[in-house]
């Protein structure tokens, strides 16, 4: 009985904290882009608004697990993509900002037994996707057998060590500086260099610096696909009309993604990168959004306005000539956005596990069309 009644507080606590004024209409809205989600029988998404260190929109739709009919509410664990990597990088910049790390020093010098390339690469090139290091995607370079190329989902399995041993060998796709160039395989790599110079993994490495300090006590790089997640949401792919199976990954390797995190504990990173408060402070953040200029010639963005470069982690640029920064995450069956408005002090979260989150128009854009149009316009 007293297990029910704080958890009756704590979600009256939680629906306190997130009224305000433009909520009714905003919410009424935000019901109407994922009405189709809004199903016990159906996968869907958590969706976050805050306004001024507040969520005054966060509310679940659909089932984080179609079997037992649980469904999704803010402390629903999704698993977030890419959206992972502006973690990944901050450990990195961490990691330079006392001293123990050169984000100019040649990959070498942390991780000696990668392939020798025919060009320097250095860890801030790798953070920008200004290494030329490729992606899972080229041709031959990840076989589980000749002509049999590697399927990067849930199919087969590989150990992290197994997968180091294979990106290693790998040579540049292309000349590093030239382009943006997206590539997974750097930011796994990051996670070597984390755990070289750190003598921590990257999940230990990210409780201790970041989601410990921070009390996101539900979120975490998963290195370990195998344990078990208080409140986690599976993953879903549809195969009919109205029909679904689990997409779940069986890989470990994290870096390029693997954070899982939920609605309450990711408004307490967003406040964390406004306010600075962070290991290094506001300098530190302050370097996490600062693009690199080749970056702003080469580099096209899904959401942003042309012109938008790559920071560490996060794209920065303007969406409908608004200043913001936002990632996009996708991975087996879950898809990810992070938006934040940083002079409206605006963000928005859509956490999602399915995987056909743009099959049909893309639910992002509208989201972020209702949002500007009803919250910022007045600024």
């Amino acid at each position: 009985m007293l297990k029910q009644l704080l958890g009756l507080l704590i979600a009256l606590n939680f629906a306190a904290l997130t009224w305000s004024a433009e909520t009714p209409s905003l919410s009424a809205d935000v019901d109407a882009i994922f009405a189709d989600y809004n199903a016990a029988g159906v996968p869907g998404c958590a969706i976050g608004v805050i306004q001024n260190g507040a969520y005054i929109h966060a509310k679940g739709y659909g089932s984080a697990n179609l079997e037992h009919g649980i469904p999704i509410g803010s402390n629903s664990v999704f698993r977030i993509g890419s959206v992972s990597k502006q973690f990944t990088a901050a450990a990195v910049a961490i990691l330079a900002d006392r001293g123990v790390l050169s984000l100019d020093a040649d990959i070498h010098q942390y991780l000696p037994d990668l392939k020798e390339y025919n060009a320097k690469v250095t860890v801030r090139q790798m953070i920008h996707h200004l290494s030329g290091m490729g992606d899972y995607e080229m041709t031959g370079a990840y076989e589980i057998a000749p002509g049999k190329a590697f399927r990067f989902g849930n199919e087969d399995y590989w150990t992290i060590e197994e997968f180091y041993q294979r990106v290693r060998k790998q040579p540049l796709a292309s000349t590093p500086m030239q382009h943006f160039e997206y590539s997974n395989v750097a930011y796994f790599l990051l996670s070597q260099v984390i755990d070289q110079v750190s003598g921590l993994s990257l999940r230990a490495f990210a409780e201790k610096e970041l989601f410990g300090p921070l009390n996101m006590t539900a979120t975490f790089f998963n290195d370990n696909v195998n344990g078990v997640v208080p409140h986690r949401a599976d993953g879903y792919t549809p195969v009919t009309t109205g029909s679904f199976e689990i997409l779940m990954t069986n890989l470990d390797w994290v870096g390029d993604g693997g954070v899982y995190t939920t609605l309450n504990d990711f408004i307490k990173w967003d406040q964390a990168l406004i306010t600075g408060n962070l290991p290094g402070g506001v300098a530190l953040r302050d370097l996490l959004l600062e693009p690199h200029p080749l970056t702003k010639k080469t580099m096209t963005s899904v959401l942003l306005d042309d012109g938008a470069g790559y920071g560490f982690g996060i794209e920065i640029g303007h969406f409908k000539g608004i200043p913001a920064h936002v990632h996009t995450g996708s991975w087996v069956g879950f898809r990810a956005l992070y938006a934040r408005f940083p002079e409206n002090n605006i963000s928005v979260m859509a956490f999602c596990n399915r995987d056909d989150l743009l099959r049909e128009g893309d639910k992002r854009r509208e989201l972020l069309d209702l949002v500007t149009s009803k919250l910022l316009h007045r600024r």
